[in-house]
């Protein structure tokens, strides 16, 4: 009996520390919490890459499938160009932001501020889409063109509303070092919607059309498919957490709608107008360069559309998500003010490629190329812009969320994000006067400097990080 007591008290106190040293080690290993998740893997991450999923097909439906779909059933190329009217919500929705920051859905607070405007909108999104696809066949469609034209308005402006509510989720969700990440999420949701509603849609209606039996309804059940697979934001509302409501926020609508510009007028100052300057002018390589690619590489290099399509939509848009991934990264391990100036230089000097193929090979705006250029050249060129770009992506939306007030995130966004589709449609505007008359060459070569404004007001922008300061070095 001795014997079993002796050893069983030496299997014990082998057990147990003796020491308050050991003592202390044990609690230590005790309460140390379980090693987190990469930061790709964590369950937020996976939620905005389904929101961004969801968000994107709403845009898509009136700037792919719409037209094709109009053209394709013999609409008149007035009517055809009357479809892009119904993008206007996405230019003007800072106008209607402040009542997502200041109101719940009535019957759905249980959800949460931003998780109940999300779900709505979803729900919108998707009957408007089913109602469209029905009204969708080879024969031109059951309702008159204005009808249509005026259901896809509705639908963009409730998918307008959730890219509102969704930005700001997405800004307050996060902790400063994951808005990187997170913009790459939701930047990668979207285009995964592009893929599946740009081309997916596309292949699947293109294939039904070709049975006597599907051809009536081969846009209705591809388009119905894109919202079965649109269900995924839905997943996402239900798992996602919703935000802590911040304090300070103003009392009433009316001060609601006066608050966010009141704090970003308080809090910038005279640099306002610099921080304006600069959402427009930091992506201006990549807005003058995108707008004049397709003339130059069509045109000016005699590449065939289907090489285009191959290269630029497949094998460009999984590096341009590539690019938003290691953006993500980097602002996780680095300031985002050191990220801001790589990926605009980065994206600056992509656009060499562009200026070295036009040189090359001789792209003139006066004459269309005899013969294609090589398209290992192409895919060189487009591979390295594609990943630049998306890592300037990354940063430039991470930078935006970086700078809004959370007690008025939603309209803040907006605004910033209206500043900037304004300013690039302007300049959009002017690239083809300015292509023609610098030509490929002069024109790529401007695109490059153009980089230097937008760079230069990075200085003056450092201090003035609102809410998140911490996210800036």
């Amino acid at each position: 009996m001795r014997c079993y007591e002796q050893s069983y008290f030496a299997m014990y106190s082998s057990c147990v520390p003796t020491t308050q040293t050991e003592f202390a080690q044990t609690q230590s290993l005790m309460q140390t919490p379980p090693p987190k998740r990469p930061l790709y893997m964590q369950p937020t991450m996976l939620v905005l890459l389904s929101l961004g999923f969801a968000g994107g097909i709403p845009l898509e439906m009136a700037m792919s499938i719409m037209p094709t779909w109009a053209s394709a059933a013999k609409w008149s190329v007035v009517d055809i160009g009357l479809i892009a009217l119904a993008r206007l919500p996405y230019t003007c929705k800072v106008l209607w932001a402040p009542l997502s920051d200041h109101c719940s859905i009535i019957g759905l607070r249980w959800m949460g501020r931003r998780r109940s405007w999300l779900f709505v909108t979803q729900l919108i999104c998707l009957g408007l889409i089913v109602a469209l696809a029905l009204n969708m066949d080879n024969r031109g469609g059951m309702m008159s063109p204005n009808a249509i034209i005026v259901l896809l308005g509705v639908l963009v402006f409730a998918g307008a509303t959730q890219d509102i509510v969704g930005d700001a989720y997405r800004a307050e969700v996060l902790q400063p070092r994951e808005f990187g990440a997170g913009a790459s999420m939701w930047v990668t949701g979207a285009r995964f919607a592009s893929l599946f509603a740009g081309a997916g849609v596309l292949i699947v209606a293109g294939r039904l059309g070709e049975s006597p039996n599907t051809a009536p309804w081969a846009w209705a059940i591809a388009v119905c498919a894109l919202a079965a697979v649109s269900l995924v934001g839905m997943l996402g509302i239900f798992l996602g957490r919703e935000p802590a409501r911040p304090v300070g926020q103003a009392p009433g609508f009316a001060a609601s709608i006066t608050q966010p510009f009141q704090i970003f007028a308080s809090q910038w100052g005279w640099k306002l107008v610099a921080l304006f300057f600069f959402l427009i002018l930091y992506r201006l390589p990549d807005v003058l360069g995108g707008a004049m690619t397709s003339p130059l590489l069509v045109q000016g290099l005699g590449y065939s559309t289907e090489t285009i399509g191959w290269v630029r939509q497949s094998l460009g848009s999984g590096l341009s998500i590539a690019g938003t991934i290691v953006g993500g990264l980097m602002i996780a391990r680095w300031s985002l003010t050191r990220c801001l100036w790589i990926a605009g230089i980065l994206a600056a000097v992509s656009n060499v490629g562009f200026w070295i193929l036009a040189s090359t090979y001789g792209a003139t705006v006066a004459h269309i190329a005899p013969a294609s250029a090589p398209v290992t050249s192409l895919v060189v060129v487009l591979s390295i812009e594609s990943v630049c770009g998306g890592l300037a992506t990354c940063a430039f939306v991470a930078f935006m969320m970086s700078i809004c007030d959370v007690r008025a995130t939603a309209t803040q966004y907006a605004l910033l994000t209206s500043v900037m589709a304004i300013g690039n449609t302007f300049i959009g505007v002017l690239s083809g006067w300015m292509l023609k008359n610098l030509d490929y060459q002069s024109f790529y070569a401007l695109s490059i400097v153009a980089a230097a404004p937008g760079l230069l007001l990075i200085p003056f922008l450092r201090r003035n990080m609102v809410s998140n300061a911490s996210a800036v070095e």
